[in-house]
C-alpha cells in the first residue's frame, strides 16, 4: 500500500494538532472528526514501527457506523466494525480495549514489541482521560 492510501482521508493523522498523551513507547490521543455524514470522536495510538513514528491502531467512534482500524498507517487492513448492539458504547468498548486488550492488539496489529509499554495502571489512567477528552469534544455531550 503507498503513503497516499494510508491515514485519514489518504493522510496520516497529524500529531503536531493533536493533545498527546505518553504511556511509555505509546502516544495517544483523541480529536471529535466529521467525515462525511459521520461524526465522533477518533482515538489514536502512535508508536515507532522500523524508525517511523506510525498510527499503530484507530477507533473512529462515528455516531452511524463505527470502527477500529489495525496498523492503520502502516499496513493494509480494513476497517472493523464495531457491534453497538453487543457492546454497546462504542467510545466506552475502545477505551476498555486500550486499557485490558492493548497488548494483544499490538501485537495483532504487528508491533508487538511495543507491548512491552502496556503498564496496566498507565493504560487504565490513559482510558479514563481518552474518554473524558471525547467527552469534552463532542458537541452537546454532558
Amino acid at each position: 500500500m503507498t503513503d497516499a492510501n494510508r491515514g485519514f482521508q489518504g493522510m496520516p493523522a497529524d500529531t503536531t494538532t493533536l493533545d498527546m498523551i505518553e504511556a511509555g513507547d505509546l502516544l495517544f490521543a483523541v480529536e471529535y472528526r466529521h467525515v462525511g455524514s459521520e461524526e465522533g470522536p477518533s482515538i489514536h495510538v502512535f508508536g515507532e514501527i522500523d524508525g517511523t513514528q506510525e498510527e499503530i491502531l484507530r477507533f473512529d467512534c462515528f455516531n452511524k457506523a463505527p470502527h477500529y482500524h489495525y496498523g492503520f498507517s502502516y499496513i493494509d487492513q480494513p476497517a472493523i466494525p464495531i457491534d453497538t448492539t453487543a457492546v454497546g458504547d462504542p467510545l466506552e468498548w475502545g477505551c476498555g480495549r486500550i486499557q485490558k486488550r492493548l497488548p494483544e492488539m499490538l501485537t495483532k496489529a504487528g508491533a508487538p514489541m511495543l507491548s512491552a509499554s502496556c503498564d496496566p495502571e498507565r493504560l487504565e489512567e490513559v482510558a479514563v482521560t481518552l474518554e473524558k477528552r471525547a467527552h469534552e469534544l463532542t458537541p452537546d455531550s454532558s
